[in-house]
């Protein structure tokens, strides 16, 4: 299950994922974040995409492969995608997915915010995010 909002005052797209998700689901969660990303751009000048996947368990191999890969939807420099985890396993899983500094994992939804909109993380934060990196 998946559910895209606009933050039209963050100038943020959130997605929430949640649970196990079947191909067929990830072929319309990625033609909605094509969608989401085009509506962001033409809004606000760039996609800054905040996923909260941290009540999605681990994904089979087969439903992480058929995901849009994070840098194939970022264009500008301005365009940042965060995924926030609820586990390191599930981080270690999105750690091979790209390897573009636009692009991080956290385990923080707090730390995600800030680094999408160029804030420094919360003090005392013991969150490390990390660029997701190709294996």
């Amino acid at each position: 299950m998946f559910v895209f909002r606009i933050d039209e005052k963050n100038k943020l797209v959130h997605v929430e994922i949640a649970g196990i998700m079947s191909v067929s689901e990830v072929e319309r969660f990625n033609e909605e974040l094509l969608a989401n990303a085009s509506a962001a751009r033409r809004l606000f000048g760039s996609f800054r995409f905040l996923v909260d996947a941290r009540l999605s368990p681990v994904q089979p191999a087969e439903t992480i492969s058929s995901f849009k890969l994070p840098h194939e939807v970022l264009k500008g420099g301005g365009d940042r995608y965060a995924v926030v985890l609820g586990s390191n396993l599930s981080k270690l899983q999105a750690n091979r997915l790209s390897d573009d500094d636009r692009v991080r994992a956290f385990l923080s939804m707090d730390d995600a915010e800030a680094w999408l909109l160029g804030y420094a993380p919360s003090a005392g934060s013991e969150d490390e995010s990390a660029p997701l990196k190709q294996a």
